[in-house]
């Protein structure tokens, strides 16, 4: 499966807020990450909660490396002890979490191409009753997985940054005022939120 091209939905952006402009000429267009399988992006969402890109890359790799595949099967996650996962650095909690999120693609097993026939909502109310699996997760699952355009993840601290960024205030934006604000930007508010979270670098410079 090919990467999501987005730079019409990008144009379109512009012209709802200028604002992107900006920030488009600064940033250039980009394409979404080709899709992974559920199952997989799912276990990688858990191990990458709570930590520093650097720190989670390690981990999950550790992780990879307890398998001879690229990646362990339901099965195998299912049966590995959990003192080795323990000893690649996974918490005791994420460690039960990932397990659960085996058993569950286990006794239920689904394609990409399973979930692309499910609407968002539908998506959130099924991965939301899996252990460890909270709205921020399923955010990033909708936005990486299954490329879906229209994703707000308000929860996520640099969406928030990025949001104060924007609108230059010295506070946080509080979640309601992001959400009214958010509205303008729909469809597209994943493409939105992909520009948000890098205005954050140091050389980006609004007075360009």
């Amino acid at each position: 499966m090919t990467q999501t091209t987005i730079s019409p939905h990008i144009k379109k952006l512009i012209k709802q807020d200028n604002r992107f402009e900006t920030i488009v000429s600064q940033i250039g267009y980009f394409e979404l990450p080709e899709p992974r399988q559920p199952f997989p992006a799912l276990v990688n969402a858990i191990i990458y909660q709570q930590l520093s890109g650097k720190a989670a890359t390690t981990i999950y790799n550790r992780f990879l490396g307890l398998y001879s595949d690229e990646h362990p099967t339901e099965k195998e996650l299912i049966d590995t002890d959990h003192q080795d996962l323990s000893g690649v650095g996974l918490s005791n909690r994420k460690a039960e979490y990932v397990r659960d999120i085996a058993r569950f693609f286990h006794e239920r097993p689904m394609s990409l191409n399973d979930f692309q026939l499910l609407t968002n909502d539908e998506i959130i109310e099924m991965l939301t009753s899996i252990r460890g699996i909270g709205p921020w997760s399923v955010d990033m699952f909708l936005m990486f997985t299954l490329h879906r355009l229209d994703v707000f993840p308000v929860l996520d601290l640099g969406i928030k940054k990025g949001f104060s960024r924007l609108y230059q205030t010295d506070e946080l934006c509080s979640d309601e005022f992001m959400l009214k604000e958010s509205q303008k930007r729909k469809p597209y508010r994943t493409i939105a939120s992909m520009y948000l979270w890098r205005i954050l670098d140091d050389d980006f410079d609004w007075t360009q």
